[in-house]
């Protein structure tokens, strides 16, 4: 995963087993949003996915007070990312790696789609 998705869930020694817990789901949800290993999604829970990080909702919130993580802060970190991976906003050099890591998994997840019986069925 990348560096500073992972700093950012994990940046606290002192979890509990229930902010471990949150924070493997919003981890998951991260990977889901970022094409990161989403190969066993379907299209219909990606897309939810990417509503889920597009539109700052209560659930957002929620989940992240129960990972223990400042809402605000990952929310301004995956907007960026989002801005960046979009050609939005120029990166910087420490999101370069990040960035080549969710575009490599990127282009296997479409050579699988376009393979895989699962998304050829008529």
């Amino acid at each position: 995963m990348a560096s500073w998705l992972s700093k950012t869930l994990c940046e606290h020694d002192a979890t509990t087993p229930e902010e471990k817990l949150w924070r493997a789901v919003l981890n998951q949800a991260l990977v889901d949003a970022f094409s990161v290993n989403t190969i066993w999604i379907t299209d219909q829970e990606k897309n939810s996915v990417d509503k889920f990080f597009r539109t700052r909702s209560e659930a957002f919130d929620e989940l992240c007070d129960k990972a223990g993580i400042d809402p605000t802060r990952l929310w301004r970190k995956v907007q960026r990312l989002k801005g960046v991976q979009s050609g939005f906003l120029i990166p910087s050099k420490k999101e370069i790696p990040t960035l080549k890591f969710f575009e490599r998994f990127k282009r296997k997840r479409e050579h699988y789609v376009q393979s895989h019986w699962r998304y050829n069925v008529r």
